[in-house]
C-alpha cells in the first residue's frame, strides 16, 4: 500500500491539533509542518514539543519534513526581506529542534531572500546547512521555485551536487517543475535517492502572468489539470524514487482558523478527504515511502486505536 504524506501548505492556517486527527482520519500516513503551525501550537495552544509528538504518535502519523528554512543564505536589505508566504527569518536551530523532537527526517531549504543567487556562495551555504543538519541526524532538501533565487531544477541540482553532501537532496514539486520549464532529461540523470520529497498538484497548460499568485492560489487537485501528473508519478516510480509524496496546493476555501475551542472540524475533514483521494487515484506504486526516526510503528498504532474500547464502555 503506498504511503501518502499530507503537506502542511494545503491547510497552512489550520492548527496542529486540528490537522493531525483530520489527516489520520482521511488516510494519510505522514505529515509535514510549517513554522507558523508549530509556533501557534506552542504559543497559542500551549503544546510542548513532547505534547505534539504524542499527538502524532497517538494518531499513527509520522512527521517527514519541516518546511521551509532560509537561514542559510544572506539578505541584502537591512530588514532581511523575504519573499513568499513565510516572511519571518527563523533560525535554523529551531528547525533542527522541531524536526528532531517530532521525529522528522528532513529540513526543507528555500532561497527567497532579496540577496539574489551567487552560486559559489550559496553552494557553500547549503553545504554548511547540511553539515549542521547531519549533527542532528537530519537531511536537507532544497526546493526550487520559478519565482525564487533557485528558479529551476538545473540550478537546484547544481547546488546540491556541487555541495556534495550525503544528506543533501531535492524537493520535487510538480507545479514548480512544470512552470520552470520542466527538464525531463536532467530529471532522469538525477540519482533517485537524492529526491527526498515529492509534491503533487495540477494546473492548465498555459501559466498565469503572475506565477507567484498562481502557485499560492491557482493550483488544482492532482489529475484535474493538464500537467500529466499520472505520467509524472509513473516516471518517478520507474526511476526508483522512494520519497514522501502527497498533494501540495492551497485554496482560501480550504482553510479555517478556529476562533474558539468549539471549532467545527468537519470542513477540514472534508478537505483532507478530497486531498487524499486525489492522490490515491494516481496509483503511486512504491513512490510514497516514508522515513521514520524511531517511535511506534504508525500502522500498529492505528490497529490498536481501532481496537481501543470507547470511553464508558
Amino acid at each position: 500500500m503506498p504511503q501518502t504524506t499530507f503537506m502542511a501548505g494545503c491547510l497552512a492556517r489550520t492548527p496542529f491539533r486540528a490537522q493531525v486527527p483530520a489527516a489520520a482520519a482521511a488516510g494519510f500516513d505522514s505529515i509535514t509542518i510549517w513554522p507558523n503551525i508549530w509556533r501557534h501550537a506552542r504559543r497559542r495552544d500551549a503544546l510542548t514539543l513532547p505534547d505534539m509528538r504524542a499527538i502524532l504518535d497517538d494518531a499513527g502519523l509520522v512527521l517527514t519534513d519541516v518546511d521551509a528554512c532560509f537561514d542559510w543564505v544572506p539578505t541584502a536589505s537591512a530588514d532581511g526581506s523575504v519573499r513568499g508566504p513565510m516572511r519571518r527569518r527563523i533560525p535554523r536551530a529551531e528547525f533542527f529542534e522541531v524536526c528532531v523532537a517530532l521525529g522528522g527526517s528532513t529540513v526543507v531549504a528555500v532561497h527567497l531572500t532579496d540577496a539574489g543567487l551567487e552560486l559559489g556562495r550559496d553552494t557553500e551555504g547549503f553545504a554548511a546547512l547540511c553539515d549542521e543538519a547531519a549533527e542532528h541526524g537530519l537531511r536537507v532538501a532544497l526546493e526550487f521555485f520559478p519565482f525564487s533565487n533557485v528558479p529551476d531544477l538545473a540550478t537546484a541540482w547544481s547546488i546540491v551536487s556541487q555541495a556534495n553532501r550525503p544528506n543533501g537532496g531535492l524537493v520535487l514539486d510538480i507545479w514548480h517543475y512544470v512552470r520552470s520549464g520542466r527538464d525531463d532529461d536532467l530529471l532522469a540523470r538525477i540519482p533517485p535517492e537524492r529526491i527526498y520529497t515529492v509534491q503533487l498538484s495540477d494546473g492548465p497548460a498555459k501559466a498565469l502572468d503572475d506565477l507567484a499568485a498562481e502557485a499560492m492560489y491557482g493550483r488544482l487537485l492532482p489529475g484535474k489539470g493538464e500537467f500529466g501528473v499520472a505520467d509524472f508519478v509513473s516516471r518517478l516510480d520507474r526511476m526508483g524514487v522512494r520519497a514522501p509524496c502527497g498533494p501540495e496546493l492551497y485554496s482560501p476555501s480550504f482553510d479555517q482558523r478556529p476562533d474558539s475551542p468549539s471549532f467545527d472540524q468537519r470542513p477540514v475533514a472534508a478537505v483532507m478527504t478530497d486531498l487524499y483521494q486525489s492522490v490515491q487515484d494516481l496509483h503511486l506504486g512504491e513512490l510514497g515511502a516514508v522515513r521514520r526516526r524511531g517511535g511506534p510503528d504508525p500502522a500498529a498504532v492505528r490497529r490498536a486505536r481501532c481496537r481501543r474500547p470507547r470511553a464508558g464502555r
